[in-house]
């Protein structure tokens, strides 16, 4: 009896699991996490179940099925190579060439064609026992099917509810993902939106903290559709969820009031309306928040623990003005403009003044300096990393387990301090207490692409981008992991299909220009960097350096002195930027060995934040071998050894 619970319990568990993938054949960033997650078991349990049963790892197991399907897909010939291998979940038609030849023996244009591929399959070439073990996976594929079926039309044959306050989702909705559009304020005063926009972001971060979401859009996501005209169905294939809280925010005097409703998106359906108020006091102001975010879960059919309501009854600050105080801040912060960076200061520190014990604003002066000195260039690194330090002290002293604290600390050890060993210890520990499904991993990707951890960094950003696909540069890195683990002639095509999309983003530009030199698609490069240069003033080192590049390209004599020039001038004035990494890159493009190790010794003396690049910068590749770049990669101390193939 036992033998038998077991094997209809192993049964269940691979008929679970193959259905999940299944349902996930689209999603090209859909992988282990994600299986572990949606199963809801730790990855490492799916791993050694998987493996016991099959003989299979995770990863191995979700690969095999997508290729199955492709097959199927092959065998229909109603679509390209190409569009079967993204219908499948697979990011590059390369790599999907190469998996589906290693598998089936044959190449995907070949499957077009072939004659009786089910005889001619080498996968199918078994034993008896082994054809038995597909028969019988098929019967359960069947079974599956058509459970799957009859559940469908149970539900969606059933009358339509009208409670709004009705427990009961239909299994579309099983993916907990919401977005918190910004409450409109209907207090009758513009000045006040500072707290609307506000309370959204913390609303947002209360319901963020239940560890049973989904998916929660960030703020930043949701500000850009504060005034859309967009339906409900419309937001929510845009940002790709299925629940939608909107309402409005009213202060008058010391009394406030929200009107909140809970929206089935794709189905533009009211699932829940309600009202809290009170008066502007910090316990009433925490104590609502939390109970919006309980409500919320609730109606989402999310399970609350323990560590949760321990979440919820967090208060930052009993000091109204304090938290006025910090509102305003963040509202300034969230614009993330070098302006906008400068009003927030003072004003953390007014928050700051009236309540030291605060911890918010601690951690919204470190993001400023952090973001500040290696992005912006407002301060010198150096100065910069100082700051942030000294805040995030400060903050240790209040909760030093703090995850944002924590993760702001790592970052600037790596982009400052170099401590790669200190951050590769944090993301190997830090995972590992918490699940990936519950770390902020994507602040690390620019750590995972310089130390050659590419599959890393692509789930990352496949993630931020599903997230928030408003923010251009994350394509950009993208097309540059493409760039290292396929071609530079994907990664073009993969980056080309968003430039219409983000011609008025400085950063996108930015990145952009560089990566298209990089791919060796000169006029594509130069085209973003003059649409850089005529809508944006900032000259930071990396704009003078493709100016450079791209003077040189067209023998422009005194424009690359001009260059280069000015990229002296930043160095000896202690600029942040990078100047002299950009003048041993440029000393590279013209192949000038000497002046390369000049610039790049300098670069390391003054402890350049681009230095972080010194193991995957492709321009670096043909000196790789060096003593002297040896030399450098050994004082860097990276937690890997160097690549050794030329790109």
């Amino acid at each position: 009896m036992g033998n038998s619970d077991s094997k209809s319990q192993d049964d269940c568990f691979l008929q679970k699991l193959t259905e999940i993938i299944r349902n996930n054949f689209d999603n090209e960033q859909f992988g282990v996490k994600e299986a572990a997650r949606i199963y809801g078991v730790s990855r490492s349990h799916m791993h050694r179940r998987l493996k016991k049963l099959t003989g299979k790892s995770v990863s191995q197991f979700i690969r095999e099925l997508r290729l199955e399907k492709s097959m199927e897909l092959l065998q229909k010939d109603m679509a390209t190579v190409s569009e079967i291998a993204y219908s499948v979940g697979f990011h590059s038609p390369t790599y999907f060439n190469t998996c589906f030849k290693e598998y089936f023996g044959f190449t995907p244009g070949e499957a077009k064609i072939r004659e009786h591929l089910q005889q001619e399959r080498p996968k199918f070439e078994k034993s008896g026992n082994q054809k038995m073990k597909f028969t019988l996976a098929s019967v359960i594929l069947f079974l599956i099917l058509l459970y799957g079926y009859f559940q469908y039309n149970s539900l969606w044959t059933k009358p339509p509810i009208d409670t709004p306050t009705t427990s009961s989702m239909p299994s579309s909705h099983s993916t907990k993902s919401i977005v918190v559009l910004p409450l409109k304020n209907w207090s009758g005063d513009p000045k006040l939106e500072y707290i609307s926009d506000g309370m959204t972001d913390a609303v947002i971060s209360r319901i963020s903290e239940i560890r049973e979401m989904d998916r929660v859009v960030p703020f930043t996501s949701s500000l850009q559709f504060k005034n859309s005209e967009k339906s409900l169905p419309e937001l929510a294939k845009a940002l790709k969820v299925f629940y939608i809280l909107e309402g409005n925010f009213q202060k008058q005097g010391n009394l406030f009031k929200i009107n909140l409703r809970l929206n089935d998106g794709p189905l533009n359906k009211l699932l829940w309306s309600g009202s809290y108020s009170g008066e502007w006091k910090a316990n009433e102001i925490f104590e609502i928040q939390s109970k919006v975010a309980e409500k919320v879960a609730t109606i989402m059919n999310v399970k609350l623990t323990e560590k949760d309501y321990d979440a919820f009854k967090g208060i930052p600050t009993k000091n109204e003005e304090a938290y006025n105080y910090y509102l305003l801040a963040k509202y300034q912060n969230n614009k993330f403009n070098q302006s906008s960076f400068k009003n927030a200061i003072p004003l953390y520190e007014k928050a700051l003044d009236l309540d030291s014990t605060f911890i918010e604003p601690y951690l919204g002066l470190a993001d400023i300096y952090v973001t500040g000195g290696a992005v912006w260039g407002m301060y010198g690194e150096q100065e910069a990393w100082r700051n942030a330090k000294y805040y995030l002290e400060k903050a240790s002293l209040i909760d030093g387990d703090n995850i944002q604290l924590s993760d702001q600390l790592h970052i600037g050890k790596f982009y400052f301090d170099w401590n790669f060993e200190a951050v590769e210890q944090y993301v190997a520990e830090t995972s590992a207490r918490l699940g990936a499904d519950n770390w902020n991993e994507y602040l690390f990707v620019d750590y995972y692409l310089k130390t050659g951890k590419y599959s890393y960094a692509l789930s990352e950003l496949n993630k931020l981008i599903l997230e928030d696909p408003s923010y251009g540069w994350l394509f950009a890195i993208r097309a540059s992991v493409i760039f290292f683990v396929s071609s530079s002639e994907e990664a073009k095509e993969d980056l080309e299909q968003y430039d219409p999309l983000f011609m008025d983003d400085m950063f996108y530009l930015r990145e952009a220009a560089k990566w298209y030199y990089y791919f060796g698609a000169y006029d594509a490069s130069k085209e973003k960097l003059e649409q850089l240069m005529n809508n944006f003033t900032d000259r930071p080192p990396i704009v003078v350096w493709l100016n450079a590049l791209h003077y040189e390209m067209a023998n422009n004599i005194e424009g690359v002195q001009e260059s280069l020039t000015t990229l002296q001038k930043q160095f000896k004035e202690g600029s942040s930027g990078s100047p002299a990494w950009f003048m041993a890159l440029y000393y590279c493009h013209i192949q000038n060995r000497k002046e390369v190790f000049n610039w790049l010794q300098k670069s390391y003396k003054s402890h350049e934040v681009e230095m972080t690049w010194l193991r995957a910068e492709p321009l670096l590749a043909p000196y790789r071998q060096d003593p002297m770049y040896l030399d450098l990669y050994k004082k860097m101390k990276f937690p890997v050894p160097p690549l050794t193939i030329p790109d």
